[in-house]
């Protein structure tokens, strides 16, 4: 049976990443049988991330790679019946929220203080105690040096809900009353949006873009149909 390697159970998530979140709903939307298993501790996998998926002898780190492997290995469309241009269309709002929306949530959390606490228990809670500070503190510091790298960790928190507004905008845009971004039924582009989101707006204490979120109705009624019709 295919396991799926993923963080604990957090934010009113089934778990804390949003990447595992939409792992976990491709290997859902698969109609594969298959496991889930909790990790506080991904220092061991191959690229220290988690997800991974676990099939037979392999191991297949990174949702996007996960993806690959179920639509290579299983033959399956997670975009069946879109056409050309809306795949082309799925993957640039893929690549917008899972590399813009996500480094302000990784803002959010870790360069936030309070909101960091509930993170860093969150993620590695299993991580042994007298380990617990000494790793995680090394985690924070790498994690924050690498968002500063990206960009995103050099802005003002009003700048970064600035950016964000705009890609929730593109998003209500491209809803335009329907269920889900291309129709009536959730493809590859809403397992990424809809853990992103829901991750943004599920934040400890409230900031600009979680109320941005849970105070838009489109937005809000969106993220509570893919969780209904997405999570397992």
């Amino acid at each position: 049976m295919l396991t799926l390697i993923v963080y604990p159970a957090a934010f009113g998530a089934p778990t804390a990443s949003p990447f595992c979140v939409k792992a976990m709903c491709l290997m859902k939307a698969s109609g594969l049988a298959w496991q889930p298993e909790v990790s506080s501790d991904p220092r061991f996998t191959p690229k220290r991330k988690l997800p991974v998926l676990s099939d037979g002898d392999k191991l297949i780190p990174d949702s996007d790679q996960i993806r690959d492997h179920l639509e290579a290995h299983y033959g399956i469309d997670f975009d069946e019946g879109l056409t050309a241009q809306q795949r082309a269309v799925s993957r640039a709002v893929i690549r917008m929220v899972e590399e813009n929306l996500y480094f302000i949530l990784v803002c959010n959390r870790w360069l936030n203080d309070e909101n960091w606490e509930v993170t860093r228990r969150a993620l590695f809670g299993q991580i042994p105690k007298p380990l617990f500070k000494f790793v995680t503190s090394k985690i924070r510091k790498q994690a924050i040096a690498n968002v500063n790298g990206q960009g995103m960790g050099r802005h003002s928190v009003q700048e970064r809900a600035d950016r964000a507004a705009k890609d929730l905008a593109a998003i209500e845009t491209l809803l335009d009353g329907k269920p889900f971004l291309f129709g009536d039924t959730p493809t590859a582009a809403d397992m990424s949006v809809v853990p992103m989101l829901q991750a943004q707006a599920s934040s400890p204490t409230t900031t600009p873009i979680s109320v941005l979120v849970t105070e838009n109705a489109t937005l809000s009624d969106y993220v509570a149909r893919g969780v209904s019709a997405m999570y397992p």
